[in-house]
């Protein structure tokens, strides 16, 4: 990635080193990826069953422990349930019957849920989650990388990507892809990790937003807003808290 993808700038900087990565900097907008980016061809087997197992059973310590717990209980007093955020907007926002891409559907839990009141499709790059997928015979799933796969002329009245935009090597061919695919008066909803929270700001190299080479690139609200722009989106919403280290968004086309 030579060029920044929400404003064409060529110039980084060099803001924090996470082991074997350094987090760039655009320096006009602030958008952020690591360097030296993963080859797409590898990104597959970062999400087979072995490396799923290996990261679900790695030990935390108890201070990473703590976090999480109060996290779990913060969210659900505060009733941030992802799933349940993103089927109550298409609910809002959608006639029953539409019909829905989840991008990164994982093992399909979110369609399992909007499987109730809209026609479900998912796309995931790991062999393993998608078998776990399929298995519910109401949700039509595609494996492979998002952005090389062809849908034809498939389109849709919803698209969801749920932490999964951070992932994506190139996020403008994305974002463009989603756009063709929605129809007209359709909606993106996306959740992603928030560069310009207060907590990145304050904990710096040691934010829980820094996953190299899992995590590849972080928006603020503001170059989230631009990139969206670039790939043809016009009405956007984006709702992001300064101590929360995850922002939403809802653009139509």
């Amino acid at each position: 990635m030579l060029s920044c993808p929400a404003c064409g700038s060529t110039k980084w900087v060099d803001r924090y080193r996470i082991k074997n990565w350094n987090i760039q900097e655009c320096a006009l907008c602030c958008f952020a990826k690591i360097d030296p980016m993963p080859a797409r061809e590898t990104r597959a087997e970062c999400y087979s069953e072995a490396k799923i197992i290996e990261r679900n059973v790695k030990r935390k310590n108890i201070f990473q422990k703590l976090s999480r717990m109060l996290k779990r209980f913060f969210g659900r007093i505060a009733k941030r349930d992802k799933s349940a955020i993103f089927y109550n907007k298409l609910r809002r926002y959608l006639a029953p019957g539409s019909k829905i891409l989840d991008i990164g559907c994982g093992d399909g839990s979110f369609l399992k849920l909007a499987k109730k009141d809209f026609v479900c499709a998912g796309i995931e790059i790991s062999d393993h989650l998608a078998s776990l997928a399929r298995k519910d015979p109401e949700i039509k799933v595609i494996t492979g990388n998002f952005i090389s796969v062809d849908f034809s002329k498939e389109k849709y009245n919803g698209i969801t990507m749920i932490s999964l935009l951070e992932h994506l090597d190139d996020p403008l061919a994305a974002l463009k892809i989603c756009f063709e695919h929605l129809n007209a008066g359709g909606v993106l909803l996306l959740k992603t990790v928030n560069y310009g929270c207060l907590n990145r700001k304050i904990k710096k190299g040691r934010w829980t937003g820094f996953r190299p080479p899992d995590h590849m690139i972080y928006f603020d609200p503001v170059n989230l807003k631009s990139i969206l722009q670039k790939a043809g989106f016009r009405k956007i919403n984006i709702s992001a808290w300064s101590f929360n280290d995850n922002m939403y968004c809802e653009a139509w086309r």
